[in-house]
């Protein structure tokens, strides 16, 4: 996830791509990026790329949230 995340960031973050690779919609995906990132340690990402999805993937949460779900028009 965090390889994916890294490397489609840098193009906007692939969000129709989330769904059919990893099972999940693209809010849960950033979600679980940004806990990944805030909450652990983790030693094979280095800090500046760490910084990069916390920043990236809060505001694509905040993005998310801010638009209204399109709804199907008859």
């Amino acid at each position: 996830m965090l390889a994916f995340a890294t490397k489609w960031s840098r193009f906007g973050g692939g969000d129709e791509y989330i769904l059919p690779e990893f099972g999940i919609t693209p809010m849960v995906f950033y979600q679980r990026i940004l806990a990944m990132v805030t909450s652990t340690l983790i030693n094979e990402v280095d800090f500046a790329t760490r910084t990069h999805l916390r920043e990236f993937c809060s505001h694509k949460i905040v993005q998310a949230r801010a638009t209204p779900a399109v709804q199907g028009s008859r």
